[in-house]
Order: C-alpha cells, then structure tokens, then sequence
C-alpha cells in the first residue's frame, strides 16, 4: 500500500470525536422531535408560548453563558489539595 492509499483510508476514517458529535446530534434530533408540544411560561405580566423544545434549549443557552461569565462557580473541586 502506498503513503497516498493509507493517507486517503486515514481521511475517511471516523475519529472518537466524530462519533461522539454525531451521537449526540441525534440525540439533540430525537429530542426535539419529541418535544414538540407547547410550552406556556408566565413571568410577572407576560405570556410566552412556544415548543417545549425552544424552552429547553433556551434555558442550556442561558446556563452557558452564565457559567461563562461566572467561571470560578465549578472551579473549587478542581484546584488540587497539595
């Protein structure tokens, strides 16, 4: 086999990242799928409705951006005890 033939095999070759992005897009995929229901949340004199889906992915979007400007929330389990 030559360098060419096993660098083109190596390229169409799934690495252990690839996989795991695309497990979890499909679980992402199924999980919208799932929940496409509407969801209704009031909050002091407003009403918002929308799929339960755009709820849930809303709420995973604040959480990273708070966990992004308030970083030092997880770090004390981290730092090691020496």
């Amino acid at each position: 086999m030559s360098k060419d033939q096993a660098s083109q095999e190596k390229s169409r070759s799934l690495s252990p990242k690839m996989v795991i992005a695309l497990v979890i897009a499909v679980l992402a995929l199924i999980f919208v799928l799932q929940n496409r229901g509407r969801g209704h949340v009031k909050l002091f004199f407003f009403e918002l409705s929308a799929p339960a889906w755009l709820w849930f992915v809303g709420l995973f979007v604040a959480g990273l951006v708070v966990g992004s400007i308030f970083p030092w929330f997880g770090r004390g389990s981290r730092k090691s005890r020496g």
